[in-house]
């Protein structure tokens, strides 16, 4: 009865609009549209005037979200005026509203998920617009980029060899994630392997030297040199230097170059694998004629013939 009800309801009101469409009734209309795109446009001023002064104190995302929700909350609310004043019962599309939004909830399953997870992400405040994180997906695959927008389905990138891609948000909350410019400072690691004769105190002072030369290198923290393993024939270490976010991959480039220039001028040896041939003679009886040499080279298959 209730969904009867609702119906009946809902049909009388397009039926009474469309009987009732006489001069007053279309100036109420104009009226109604005049009311959405004015405050289409002063939910526009007033965003991107709260973004501009009170939003300056707040990082990139959110003042997006600041942005959107003032926004959307002003021209709801001169939505919700307009229909009023065009003679829609809010009620009718209130339930309506309802209706639909169980209706997607279980046809789009998907999409619910995710937007909880933007939820979660947003709340959360892991990563921000602006930052560069990465990610392992389920399959294995790596994923770094730059943050575009954090969306309540997805969340968009800039790869570095600048392509777009649009993750997920469940993607983002099932794998780790890893936030590279959160921090103003960050660690360059760089693995060695040096010959097992090699003096350790003396590659270990090098390698310093080498480091505190270099004017983008920080002072604090301070580098450090460490033995990680023992191979076959090889010492490994490992050579960690810390320096500013934004000089990371400048730093990473120079920064092997400037060890193997160092390794060089202190004659420190770096192991390269090494191929070569051994050859082997094999004993010619110098009485053999030219008949003997051939029927002896040609034994083996000789046998096979046979069998």
């Amino acid at each position: 009865m209730a969904e009867s009800s609702f119906v009946q309801q809902f049909t009388e009101t397009f039926k009474s609009m469309g009987i009732s469409l006489h001069t007053e009734r279309f100036q109420e209309i104009l009226v109604a549209v005049f009311f959405a795109v004015f405050g289409f446009f002063i939910a526009r001023l007033l965003s991107n005037t709260f973004s501009a002064t009170i939003g300056s104190r707040l990082n990139l995302h959110q003042r997006l979200i600041w942005r959107r929700g003032i926004f959307y909350f002003i021209f709801i609310l001169f939505l919700i005026a307009s229909l009023r004043e065009a003679g829609f019962k809010l009620s009718v599309f209130l339930g309506a509203a309802g209706i639909l939004t169980v209706a997607l909830g279980f046809a789009s399953q998907t999409s619910a998920s995710n937007l909880i997870s933007g939820l979660f992400l947003i709340g959360e405040g892991s990563f921000e617009v602006g930052d560069t994180i990465q990610l392992t997906l389920i399959r294995g695959q790596t994923i770094e980029g730059k943050v575009l927008s954090i969306d309540l389905l997805s969340v968009k990138l800039q790869t570095m060899d600048n392509t777009f891609i649009r993750v997920p948000n469940e993607q983002l909350i099932r794998a780790p994630v890893y936030n590279l410019t959160r921090f103003p400072i960050r660690r360059i690691p760089i693995t060695l392997f040096i010959n097992f004769h090699e003096d350790i105190v003396k590659v270990r002072q090098v390698l310093i030297h080498v480091a505190d030369s270099y004017s983008l290198v920080l002072d604090e923290p301070r580098p450090n040199v460490t033995v990680t393993a023992f191979r076959e024939s090889t010492i490994e270490l490992q050579f960690t230097v810390w320096t500013l976010q934004k000089h990371y991959i400048q730093v990473h480039d120079e920064m092997q170059e400037r060890v193997r220039n160092g390794f060089i001028e202190n004659g420190i040896e770096i192991p390269i694998p090494q191929m070569g041939f051994v050859e082997r003679h094999q004993p010619v009886d110098l009485a053999m004629t030219d008949d003997d040499v051939d029927g002896y080279a040609n034994k083996a298959e000789i046998k096979r013939e046979m069998k």
